[in-house]
């Protein structure tokens, strides 16, 4: 069992990444994510300080869990 932690092993997510095997959703997620980040239409304005900033900031917080536990999961599978 791997030690709990919020940032995978930077090799472990490529091979995550890389591998055609693996759950698609954490991948398309997180490049939804990212988009997120620089599309001009948000679901809180930015324009808002602060209060337009926190959607941004937990999609990313969501998306980047999700792919970190997707990564540490296919990672315990591996070994």
């Amino acid at each position: 069992m791997r030690k709990i932690s919020f940032v995978p092993d930077l090799a472990g997510l490529w091979r995550f990444l890389k591998d055609p095997k693996t759950d698609w959703k954490p991948k398309i997620l997180s490049v939804l994510a990212v988009l997120y980040l620089f599309w001009p239409l948000d679901v809180l304005p930015d324009f808002a300080p602060i209060v337009g900033w926190m959607d941004d900031i937990g999609f990313i917080a969501v998306a980047s869990g999700y792919l970190v536990h997707a990564t540490n999961k296919f990672l315990d599978t591996k070994k």
